[in-house]
């Protein structure tokens, strides 16, 4: 397989899945945090002792294919999920983009709408220039045993700002066993504008930590993470953890602004338990405002997605 170069194509912009009603009901002012002296050492360093991953010297690389190339086949994954071996093609659908340079485009502003992840990445950016104005500075995270009546969300004094972004969808083996991932429109320059601000990224996934080699490597080929950015992968640590208590974990270390997931389990697991699933509308209010519902940030390809116009013609 050709390696001349590296081909970053973007999945078109999928429909974000609101349909929320906003509620008035403000969360209390437990959340909030000032502009103060913020030790982001400490946070990276706490956090990685939770058991995060630091993405800052990806482990492993994966290969990605030219136009017209083959990817070369994805070996099955050994139990322990370990090494980095097989290839992929990470591609995008991005008909209007011609052949514009990816770096001239980092730092472009944010219209919100223009992908499905630019209101989330511009609701972060705003709560970051509100940190620099001494404005107070709002989590999204729930506290733990949350009344719903009265949601608090986890303190946010003298922490660095950060997002967190849900990797799983509805089929997340995908992201390891796929020859072809298409990666959504627009992401790379939203985290790029992210990074610009020092605001870190925390993946979340369900993957066991063995897998993380693999993970990291799809990050960074992708562009979505950076050598130089505080940011890290959460995976399941083994036992009785959950995606929730890792939320939390991250949260105590991180001021937790934006959340994006494909359901609303992904914000907080309260919503895998609640008889209606309109059961808990004091939170409505959060999404689109702090909770954002989009399409998982990686999908699998079909064969449908990857083939040429002519041939889909012929």
């Amino acid at each position: 397989m050709s390696r001349a170069g590296h081909i970053f194509l973007s999945l078109s912009a999928c429909t974000l899945l609101s349909g929320c009603v906003a509620a008035l009901l403000p969360l209390a002012a437990l959340g909030t945090i000032g502009k103060n002296e913020i030790d982001r050492g400490r946070a990276k360093q706490e956090l990685v002792a939770s058991g995060a991953i630091g993405l800052g010297m990806p482990v492993g690389s994966v290969t990605i294919g030219l136009d017209g190339d083959s990817a070369a086949g994805l070996p099955v994954p050994s139990d322990d999920l370990a090494g980095q071996g097989g290839a992929f093609e990470i591609a995008e659908l991005d008909l209007e983009s011609g052949s514009a340079d990816r770096e001239s485009q980092n730092f472009q502003p944010l219209v919100p709408g223009a992908s499905p992840y630019a209101n989330f990445a511009a609701h972060a950016l705003k709560q970051s220039a509100r940190l620099e104005t001494g404005e107070g500075v709002e989590s999204v995270v729930l506290v733990p045993r949350v009344d719903i009546f009265q949601p608090e969300t986890m303190d946010c004094e003298g922490k660095p700002l950060a997002v967190l972004i849900d990797l799983d969808g509805p089929a997340a083996a995908g992201l390891l066993k796929a020859e072809t991932l298409y990666r959504q429109n627009g992401l790379v320059e939203a985290l790029n504008r992210l990074h610009f601000a020092q605001i870190s990224v925390i993946w979340l996934s369900d993957h066991p930590v063995a897998a993380s080699g693999r993970i990291s490597a799809i990050l960074n080929e992708a562009g979505f993470s950076h050598s130089e950015s505080d940011d890290f992968l959460f995976l399941d640590r083994g036992g009785e953890d959950r995606k929730q208590v890792r939320r939390w974990d991250a949260a105590r270390n991180y001021c937790i602004v934006a959340i994006a997931g494909d359901n609303r389990a992904d914000f907080d697991e309260l919503y895998d338990y609640l008889l209606e699933p309109d059961g808990a509308i004091t939170l409505n209010h959060m999404f689109d405002n702090g909770w954002f519902l989009t399409p998982p940030p990686l999908v699998e390809a079909t064969k449908e997605m990857v083939a040429k116009p002519d041939d889909k013609e012929g």
